[in-house]
């Protein structure tokens, strides 16, 4: 074999581990550079004061529609600050970045033991897409709720993916009924994957294992459902109906969500730097441009290959034809759709709603751009996603360094715990719960 040879054959294993050793790094690294503002600093002191009094509540924070969450958003991170002995905001961080490097890893572990080798490659693209994109990096690193959910969802695709077997059933139904309480989202998720899996597998669907995991996995739920048939459910949050989930579905993965990180008023900024010298280099504005461009590419190929498909194609469409194809389904049309109808009845779908299909979704980004064409476009799909794992990356790194050298961000990111810890620095105006702000999701 000579090394050409040797060259391609461990190309691919070394661009993997690089992206999960880059994707690790980035949840890892920039120490204090995370999102502390209202529901951060709530779930912190929460946190703390369950772990010292051994008091917990039946219920977790107020969600966007006005009730409370249940007890397992906050119970979580009460079991992280005892088990591990958190005494700082960025030692709970850590935690969670830690639990996602470790959802990371699983993943890679899933589709290298369980997928079947001929069928493997757009799983491992899907692992390094999510370990280098910059909104999934900046999630990923923060006290909140839905950033907990990647370890438990890797765990819930496995369990479906071997449900047949009565324990995985099991599982599989436990673990979407306890994700569900960590963020009531999920539950919309676990539907959505049940139904879609009856639909395709009515004749083997494991009602009765599925079922009783569900009962077992809702059991922590039975303190917060007391809790809000005394207390009532809240305010209702009112909003107007959104499609927002469909819109950024197809572009989520090219990390073009920068905007609702740093907003819109220092967008220019940030792709301006970096800056050397006090000189503005683009560099970021440069990175940018390429993404927006591989994604025209790839949305093309996409759509040409969309109107060449038949009756069979688009029957697959919706419900699928591989268990790959049925979880993006059930992910796209049952959680997208469920999302979109919950904004015509007044409830907010927020962008941290994806994080729970985030593996789902990279997924679907790698089969569409290895799937689109054949001969020598079929050759441009793993240049196209080698490149948009390396400048999402690059793209992660600016992003992260801008926001540790300027401290208070004006989107939704907000004024860092780091920032905030300098005197004379204080945080805007409401950025504190404890100065009056009311925290929610």
């Amino acid at each position: 074999m000579g090394w050409r040879e040797r060259v391609r054959l461990a190309a691919p294993i070394v661009g993997l581990i690089l992206a999960l050793a880059a994707g690790a790094a980035l949840r890892l690294s920039f120490y204090g550079v995370i999102e502390w503002k209202a529901d951060e600093q709530w779930t912190y002191d929460q946190a703390q004061t369950m772990a010292a009094t051994g008091v917990w509540p039946p219920t977790g924070m107020p969600s966007s529609i006005g009730s409370p969450n249940p007890g397992l958003s906050l119970w979580v991170f009460a079991g992280l600050t005892k088990l591990l002995g958190i005494r700082s905001p960025p030692g709970l961080a850590g935690a969670v970045q830690a639990l996602n490097v470790a959802a990371l890893l699983a993943f890679v572990a899933f589709a290298m033991l369980v997928i079947p080798k001929a069928r493997r490659e757009p799983w491992l693209w899907a692992a390094a897409l999510w370990a280098a994109n910059p909104v999934c990096i900046i999630l990923e690193r923060k006290i909140w709720p839905p950033s907990v959910l990647p370890l438990p969802m890797i765990g819930f695709l496995a369990a479906w993916w071997f449900r047949r077997h009565p324990l995985a059933a099991f599982a599989w139904g436990a673990l979407g009924a306890l994700m569900a309480q960590i963020h009531m989202g999920a539950a919309f998720l676990a539907f959505a994957v049940a139904l879609w899996t009856l639909i395709r597998d009515r004749g083997g669907f494991p009602w009765l294992g599925w079922l009783a995991g569900s009962a077992v996995g809702a059991l922590p739920a039975i303190p917060w459902a007391l809790a809000m048939a005394a207390h009532g459910a809240g305010a209702h949050a009112h909003h107007h109906p959104s499609i927002g989930y469909f819109l950024r579905w197809p572009t989520a993965m090219f990390g073009f969500d920068v905007t609702y990180t740093l907003g819109s008023g220092v967008i220019g900024d940030f792709l301006a730097g970096p800056r050397l010298g006090g000189a503005e280099t683009h560099l970021m504005l440069a990175i940018y441009v390429a993404l927006i461009v591989l994604t025209f590419v790839v949305l093309a190929r996409g759509l040409r290959t969309l109107v060449a498909i038949g009756a069979l194609g688009r029957r697959a469409l919706f419900l699928g034809d591989s268990p790959e194809t049925t979880l993006i389904a059930a992910a796209f049309w049952g959680y997208g759709g469920l999302l979109t109808l919950i904004t015509v009845a007044g409830a907010g779908s927020y962008r941290h709603y994806m994080i729970v299909v985030t593996p789902i979704l990279a997924l679907w980004t790698a089969m569409a751009v290895l799937r689109t064409d054949r001969g020598w476009r079929r050759r441009l799909a793993r240049p196209i996603l080698a490149a948009v794992c390396g400048l999402a990356a690059a793209l992660s790194l600016g992003l992260l360094a801008y926001i540790d050298g300027k401290g208070v961000i004006d989107g939704e990111f907000g004024p860092s715990w780091q920032a905030q810890q300098q005197p004379g620095r204080p945080p805007p105006p409401g950025a504190d719960y404890r100065r009056g702000g009311a925290p929610s999701w």
